[in-house]
C-alpha cells in the first residue's frame, strides 16, 4: 500500500506535471527517494490496472482507469479514517491494539497518523506516547464533535466497523428523549442527520471514564431510562452546546468585523455579511465542519486570485477565535463568505481596435466578441489610413485583424490576434486571455521598473530576514515609506503568507498613485517558509482605492505557475524576471 509521501506525490501530479527536483523540494526529501517512490507507485498503478507515471521532461500522471484510481484513493482514506475512529472512541490505544482492530500494518498506521496530523493540523494532534499508547488531543471543540463529523462523512465505513464490534446502532429512543429535552433553537442550526450522528458519537464515547456532574438534563435522561454513563455523556455534551450557543451574540460578531475592517477597504461588508458570519458560527458551534481536502486546490487558486479577501478572512477568523474559543472557526470558510459578500468589480474595459477588410463580417465578429468578452471595447477601422490615424492618437490595449494578413498592411504594427472569416472558439478563448492580461502586461514595466529589483549577496537563511533586508534597501532609496514596509512585514509575520510555485508574494494595500507597485528581492540562499522552498520574493503593493486590486495576482499566477526549479533560480536579474513576466 502507498505510504503518506507516495500518496502526496500522486495528489501533486494530479494538479500538474512536476520534475523530480520539484517533488523533492515540495516533500522535503532527496531526489533519489523520489525516484524510488515513483518506481513503487508505478508498480502499484500497473498491478491495479490504473495507469502510470510517465517521465519525459517532467513526471506526468496518466490515468487509464478513473474508477480504479478513485478506489485506490478511497482505500487509503478509509485506512486513515479507521485509525482516527479508534483513537476517538478509546482514551488510549497501543499500536498493537490498533493493528489488531484495523488489520493494518504498523507502518500503514504510522502513515495514517502522519496524514491525519497534516490534514487536521488546526483541529487535532495525535501523539505516540511510550508505555501509554496513542492519544489524540482536540483543539477548541470536543472529541464527540470530531467523531460525529467522521460518522457523517464516512457513514458506510463506520457502520460496517460497528457491526463487526456488535455495537447496538439503534439510538432512536435516546435521540427522541434528548430532542424533547433540548430547546428548539438548537435545531435552527442543527440538521436531523447531524443530531443523530452526535447521539451515536455520544454512545460510543460513553464507554470512556469521565467525571459526572449533576444537571437538570442528566436527571431527565436518567428518569427516562437512559443508562447512567450514556446519560452523563449526553447531558455534558448538550449542556455545553446550549451554553455555547447562548454565548454567541451578533453584537460581538459585528464588533469583530468592524475591528478587522479598519485595515481594509471593504465597505460592501454590510449587515447581511454580519448575519451570515453569525449564522455560520452558530452552525459551527452546533456541528463543526471542516473544509474537505478535495477542495484544497480550488481554495488555493481562489486565494491567489483574491489575496486581500483571504487576508481579511484570516484576520477576522483569528479575532473571532479569540472571542469564541470553543467554536471551530476555519479561515477558508470565512473567506468564502467574504468573496460572496464583496461585489465582483466590473473588469476594466480593454480598448481594442479591429482592422477588417469586410465590414459585414466585421460587424458579426464584433457582436460575437463583445458577447463572449464583455469587457472588450472594440473600435473598427476598414482602411490602412484609418488604422494609422487611430494608432497615432489612441493608446490601445489590443490590436486585432480580421480578413487580411498583417504583413500585407506594410505598417509597423504588432497585431495581438488575427483571424479570417467569422471568429472561431479558439480565437475567442485567446482574446479572453489577452483581455484579462493586457492591462497588466502593458503597464508592468511602469509598476515594476529596474529600481524595484534588488539582489542580496549576504547569506540570510530566514525568509523574514530576507524580506526585511530587501525592504530596507527600497526604503533607503525612497521607494517605500516606513508605513508600507511595516505593513508588509506585519502581514508576513501574521502567518498568512501567499506562496506561488516557490515564489513568496508579500503584499499589502497602500496609498499609491499607480494601480500597483511591484518589487523583487532575489537571493541565492537555502530559504524556506514552513516546508516550502523559496527561490524569489515578489512584493506587491496594491492601490487601496481600486476595486480590482487582485487583478495583478491572477496575472502573476499565469506567468509563474509552470516554471520549474531551474527557471525560478535563473530569475536572478531584473531583465530575466521582467522578460518572464511580460512574455506572451
Amino acid at each position: 500500500m502507498l505510504n503518506s509521501r507516495e500518496l502526496r506525490i500522486i495528489l501533486l501530479l494530479q494538479e500538474h506535471d512536476l520534475s523530480g527536483e520539484e517533488l523533492a523540494t515540495l516533500l522535503t526529501t532527496s531526489r533519489r527517494t523520489i525516484v524510488r517512490d515513483i518506481a513503487r507507485i508505478n508498480a502499484l498503478l500497473t498491478d491495479e490496472k490504473i495507469g502510470s507515471i510517465e517521465s519525459i521532461k517532467k513526471y506526468h500522471l496518466l490515468i487509464l482507469n478513473t474508477a480504479n484510481f478513485n478506489q485506490l484513493l478511497t482505500r487509503f482514506n478509509n485506512e486513515s479514517n479507521l485509525v482516527l475512529f479508534y483513537l476517538l472512541v478509546r482514551p488510549n490505544i497501543t499500536l498493537a491494539e490498533l493493528m489488531e482492530r484495523t488489520f493494518l500494518s504498523r507502518q500503514n498506521i504510522l502513515n495514517s497518523v502522519e496524514k491525519i496530523n497534516r490534514q487536521f493540523q488546526n483541529i487535532l494532534k495525535i501523539s505516540l506516547r511510550p508505555r501509554i499508547g496513542t492519544t489524540v488531543k482536540i483543539k477548541h471543540i470536543s472529541k464527540i464533535d470530531v467523531l460525529a463529523a467522521l460518522i457523517i462523512d464516512n457513514h458506510a465505513l463506520i457502520t460496517s466497523q460497528l457491526k463487526q464490534l456488535d455495537f447496538n446502532l439503534n439510538t432512536t429512543n435516546s435521540a427522541e428523549i434528548v430532542r424533547s429535552a433540548l430547546p428548539e433553537r438548537l435545531f435552527d442550526y442543527l440538521t436531523e442527520t447531524q443530531f443523530n450522528a452526535q447521539i451515536l458519537a455520544c454512545s460510543l464515547v460513553a464507554e470512556q471514564p469521565f467525571e459526572k456532574t449533576v444537571t437538570t438534563l442528566l436527571s431527565e435522561f436518567l428518569d427516562h431510562g437512559i443508562a447512567t454513563n450514556l446519560a452523563a455523556v449526553l447531558a455534558e455534551f448538550f449542556n455545553a452546546k446550549m451554553t455555547l450557543l447562548n454565548s454567541l451574540t451578533i453584537r460581538q460578531v459585528h464588533a469583530a468585523i468592524e475591528a478587522t475592517k479598519t485595515q481594509y477597504t471593504l465597505d460592501s461588508l454590510n449587515h447581511n455579511f454580519t448575519e451570515e458570519i453569525f449564522n455560520h458560527l452558530c452552525r459551527s458551534s452546533m456541528f463543526p465542519t471542516f473544509v474537505p481536502a478535495s477542495l484544497s486546490e480550488q481554495i488555493r487558486y481562489l486565494k491567489i486570485q483574491n489575496p486581500f479577501a483571504f487576508d481579511f478572512a484570516f484576520d477576522l477568523a483569528r479575532k473571532l477565535q479569540m472571542d469564541f474559543d470553543a467554536v471551530q472557526i476555519d479561515a477558508d470558510y470565512i473567506a468564502l463568505y467574504v468573496l460572496h459578500a464583496v461585489e465582483t468589480p466590473a473588469a476594466r474595459d480593454v480598448r481594442t481596435v479591429m482592422y477588417a477588410t469586410r465590414q459585414s463580417v466585421a460587424n458579426i465578429n464584433k457582436m460575437i466578441i463583445t458577447e463572449q468578452v464583455p469587457n472588450m471595447n472594440i473600435e473598427m477601422v476598414f482602411s490602412k489610413e484609418q488604422l494609422a490615424t487611430r494608432l497615432e492618437y489612441t493608446d490601445y490595449d489590443l490590436i486585432i485583424g480580421n480578413g487580411l494578413h498583417p504583413n500585407d498592411l506594410r505598417l509597423p504594427v504588432h497585431f495581438d490576434s488575427t483571424f479570417n472569416g467569422v471568429i472561431n472558439q479558439d480565437e475567442l478563448d485567446k482574446l479572453k486571455n489577452l483581455s484579462s492580461e493586457s492591462y497588466i502586461q502593458e503597464n508592468l514595466a511602469n509598476f515594476f521598473p529596474k529600481s524595484h529589483f534588488v539582489y542580496l549577496d549576504e547569506p540570510y537563511h530566514h525568509a523574514n530576514q530576507i524580506l526585511q533586508a530587501g525592504l530596507n534597501v527600497f526604503q533607503e532609496q525612497g521607494l517605500l515609506t516606513t508605513d508600507e514596509t511595516d505593513a508588509l512585514v506585519a502581514r508576513e509575520a501574521a502567518g498568512n503568507q501567499l506562496i506561488l510555485n516557490h515564489v513568496s508574494i508579500p503584499h499589502a494595500s497602500a496609498r499609491i498613485v499607480d494601480a500597483y507597485e511591484v518589487f523583487a528581492i532575489a537571493f541565492n540562499h537555502d530559504v524556506k517558509i514552513g516546508d516550502r522552498q523559496i527561490y524569489l520574493m515578489l512584493v506587491v503593493l496594491a492601490n487601496q482605492n481600486r476595486p480590482d486590486s487582485g487583478q495583478v495576482f491572477g496575472y502573476i499566477y499565469t506567468k509563474l505557475k509552470n516554471l520549474n526549479t531551474l527557471q525560478l533560480k535563473n530569475l536572478n536579474s531584473y531583465q530575466s524576471l521582467i522578460n518572464e513576466l511580460t512574455q506572451n
